[in-house]
This record gives C-alpha cells, structure tokens and sequence, in this order.
C-alpha cells in the first residue's frame, strides 16, 4: 500500500481483499478505514437536472412517502412532477418515461413495488465495488463489449388492457378468469454493444394450446411450461447450457469470425433464487461464464432494465392493440362496446402473443441496448429514447378507436404496471404469491368455430374484396379458403351420417327378430 500525498495506492492482492470484504457483507467504512481510504465527498445526482425546482419538490415528496412507508409507483412520481411543474410555471415541462428514468438514476431509486424497494444508501454503496470488479474481469479476461451479456426475466401480461378502457369494464362484470391477470414470464438477453440479441425464452402456465400448430423448434421464441408461469433453477440451468452457450459460440465463431481460442462471454444476471450458483452456470471449457449483480442493485446498473425490457413492453403493447382493438360504429351503444371489445380481446390468443413478443424484442433498437450499458461501464446517465412510444402516443390510438374514457394515467400504469414485477417477489414466500388451482388445470382451448358461420362470413368478405380494387389481390387466397371450408363442410356431414349408420339403436326385446326354431320338428 502506498499513500501518495492524499490519495491511496493498491496493488491488485489488496484490491482483490477489499472487494472479497464488501462481498462479505462489511460495510464500506468500515473497509476503507481498514486500508487507509479516504471517502470523497459523495454527490447527489450523478448529472444536473434541466428542471432543478422541481426534481428537487418529487424528490422530497418522495422521500416524505416512503418515510410514512407508503410505496411509490413510478407513475405517481410522473403525476407528482407533473403538479409540482405547474406549481413553479414550467409550462414546458414533460414527464415522460425518458425523464423517470433519469429522475431515477439520479437519486438511486429502484422501480420495484413495495416490498422489493430496499435500494437504501449501503446497496448504493454496493454499485462501486461491483463495477470495479467487472472492469478488472475484461482486462483479465481480455472482453470486448460484443462478448458482455445481460439477460433479465420479467412478467407479461400479455391480454391485458387499460383500465376504464370498454373492455376492462365489461370484463369486470363477467364471471371467470379475467383478460387483465392472464401472465407469461420472458427472458430478455443481449449484448453489451447490441449486435447479439438471443431469442427469447417463454414461461407458460402449461403445453401450448391446440391452435399453435407450429412445432416448438420453428417457433420465434423458446417456449417452456411451468406451474407456477415462472422461471426455476432446472428451466434456467437448460437454457443457459442448451441455448446461450451455443447460440453465443455461433455468433463469436461465425458473425466475429473468431478463432476457437479466443471465444469467451461474460452473463450478468440478477441474485434471484431462480438462478443456481455462479460456478454451476459455466461451459464445460470455463470460457463462458456468469456473475450476479449485488443484491437489489439490478434496477440502478442491469442494463436490461435501462429501457431495453420497457421498449420491448412497449412495441408489444402497440402490437397488441393493432389487433385488439375494435373501431366502434356511431351506432353502437356502451353495451355492444363492451361485448365487442371483450370478444376481440378473448379472440387475442398466446400464438398472437409469442408472435408479437418475439417480433417486438426483433425490433428494440441496437443503440436502445447499448445505451443501456452507459451507467454500468461509464457511470453516464443513458440516453432514453421513446420516440413514438410515450404514454401520450398510446393515448392517440385508444381515442381513435372511441376509447375516450381512458385517462393518462390509467395509460401509464398499463404501459409500466408490470415493468414493476421481477425476481424480488418471488423471494418473498407469500407476500404476492399468486393462487394457483390445485389439480393442474390447462388452458382452456380455443373455442370450436362454427363451419357454416365461417363460410358465411368468408362470402362476405369475398364480396367485399370483389368491390374495393385496393382489396382485389387477396382474391384468390379467400377463394382457396372458401373451398376447403367447403370440403370440410362435406367431410363433416359424412362422418355425421356414417356416425349415425354405424351407433346401436335402443330397441325393446318384442322387436327383436326371431330366428326359425332350433328345436327339431317331427316328421
């Protein structure tokens, strides 16, 4: 050790030492007392707010909240700068996604719900160390940014709808399971600098459903069943060795165009119980390897949650509500409203919604992914960009289609309530714990469609294309359709013929045909 005026030197056994006690659980002062460090002064935001006034006001409203021990959703702490801008005249002011992401980062503030919102200065203390060690791993290890990974799970509820919007309302009169709590779990991994974007990995309640016909390989996504629609040590420990090792070898050795030697790849993840040790989640060859970010430090430096799982959310949403919405007529009453847009909305089935994810994920920018490494790597505030994703864009497309009871902030939570969810609560045994039915239930399959109502309506539709010529070259494709509902049609009243030929008829004893007599007649 070596003390130069007021500043103290390490040699790399010391560094190794102060991170291995940190690790440990000692608090930083306690360390840097034991080695001769002297603390700088610490700042309070990373970067200068463009509106100090009132980042200053949320911050203190938000600090009286959770004082009171009141949770603090990140669509309040919108609503909430929102006041405070008219308060102080900043008629200017935006609250945005891009804003509470800054706003959050700035003051160290974790978007998980209540019970997982434990980012208290000692975790913030945490980051530092972390980084310094991820650092000293790619010099050792000689990474370059293509070969940095971060994957991330998080919740989908990929049926559900803002609130007050006509089919949230009619869907809370009715009986059974509702459109809104009907969840999947997703994984989410990628790159440091973007160019590799793994697919996808899917948790399900049970098999997929009869109306996807693909077979599991072919489709866009990985898909798994699991009970509880969430990840285990078992599904986690499958992918990893299954799927990210080699899909990571192939891009290195094929896209890179790297010799054998030189692959290596380094995965962050979460401390989530869902995922086993850090020495179980190693290639056979110990080039590919995993380390977990410090506990509840994930939504302050996990790049997946810097905007590249709320984009991913994001251009799903407007994907699922170009084929759930319905465009009502004038006419309509607010009952038929209703039943419309429920019926579309229970029409929107988990093959549109795998098929939507995985095209969403398709299209999440490169620079979304590796701005989301700024904070982590170079402790820069990242760059949020949202364009044509903003809680108001979403709010033009639901007042086109008549939904005119929705409010922003009915918006908001939609488009953010399950950015919130995460491992965190899976930790907490009974806190959220969602009931499950005892007796494996299985999702309910699509219901049976109607021959003569299809064929009814494809006539229609012909009729429609015959008459509009921007529609005409869909002609032929309907006409194919037509014809082998028709076939269907007549396969289906043969079997129902042959059906009832072939079933016993009740008869009574007295119809029964009498033979001749086997007794012998004399002669």
């Amino acid at each position: 050790m070596n003390k130069r005026g007021k500043y103290t030197t390490l040699n790399l056994e010391e560094k190794m030492k102060v991170l291995s006690r940190i690790e440990a659980g000692r608090s930083l002062k306690s360390v840097m007392d034991e080695f001769g460090i002297i603390g700088a002064e610490k700042r309070k935001r990373t970067t200068g707010a463009k509106y100090g006034d009132v980042d200053d006001a949320v911050y203190m409203w938000y600090q009286q909240k959770r004082s009171a021990g009141v949770p603090v959703r990140g669509v309040e702490l919108q609503a909430a700068a929102e006041r405070f801008a008219q308060c102080f005249g900043r008629t200017d002011f935006k609250a945005s996604t891009g804003w509470l992401f800054r706003f959050r980062n700035r003051h160290a503030i974790g978007n998980r719900k209540g019970c997982g919102e434990q980012v208290l200065s000692s975790v913030s203390e945490n980051v530092e160390p972390f980084r310094q060690k991820l650092s000293m791993i790619i010099k050792e290890e000689k990474l370059c940014l293509a070969q940095l990974y971060s994957g991330d799970e998080t919740d989908l509820f990929w049926k559900s709808m803002p609130e007050n919007s006509q089919a949230s309302r009619k869907d809370i009169c009715l009986p059974g399971k509702k459109i809104n709590k009907e969840r999947l779990s997703a994984l989410l991994c990628a790159n440091a600098d973007g160019t590799h974007k793994l697919k996808s990995i899917i948790i399900g309640k049970s098999k997929l459903p009869k109306s996807v016909k693909e077979d599991t390989s072919t489709l866009p996504v990985i898909y798994k069943p699991s009970k509880d629609v969430w990840f285990t040590r078992e599904l986690f420990s499958e992918w990893f060795f299954q799927n990210f090792v080699p899909e990571v070898r192939h891009f290195q050795l094929n896209v890179l165009r790297f010799h054998e030697e030189d692959i290596r790849a380094l995965l962050l993840l979460d401390s989530c119980p869902a995922h086993p040790s850090s020495e179980s989640l190693t290639s056979e060859d110990g080039r590919i390897k995993c380390m977990f970010f410090p506990h509840n430090t994930s939504t302050l430096i996990q790049p997946m949650n810097q905007g590249v799982i709320l984009s991913c959310k994001r251009l799903y949403r407007w994907k699922q509500l170009e084929e759930s919405l319905v465009i009502f007529e004038e006419s309509d009453d607010e009952q038929e409203k209703g039943d419309k847009g429920v019926s579309k909305i229970k029409m929107y089935n988990i093959k549109s919604a795998i098929f939507n994810w995985a095209k969403s994920w398709d299209e999440v920018k490169q620079i979304t992914i590796a701005n989301a490494w700024e904070n982590l790597l170079y402790k820069k505030e990242p760059e949020y960009d949202f364009q044509g994703l903003e809680d108001g864009d979403y709010r033009e497309i639901l007042e086109k289609c008549g939904e005119l009871e929705t409010k922003l902030d009915d918006n908001r939570v939609w488009l953010n309530g399950d950015e919130e969810k995460g491992c965190l609560l899976k930790t907490k045994g009974g806190i959220t714990k969602e009931v499950v039915q005892k007796g494996g239930e299985t999702e309910k399959q699509t219901a049976e469609f109607k021959l003569s109502a299809v064929r009814e309506n494809l006539d229609y539709l012909l009729d429609f294309v015959d008459a509009t010529p921007e529609f005409q070259r869909f002609h032929f494709t309907l006409k194919e359709m037509q014809q082998e509902i028709v076939k269907k049609q007549f396969q289906s009243k043969i079997r129902s013929r042959t059906g009832s030929f072939l079933k016993p008829r009740p008869h009574d004893i007295k119809d029964s045909f009498s033979g001749p007599s086997t007794s012998g007649s004399n002669h």
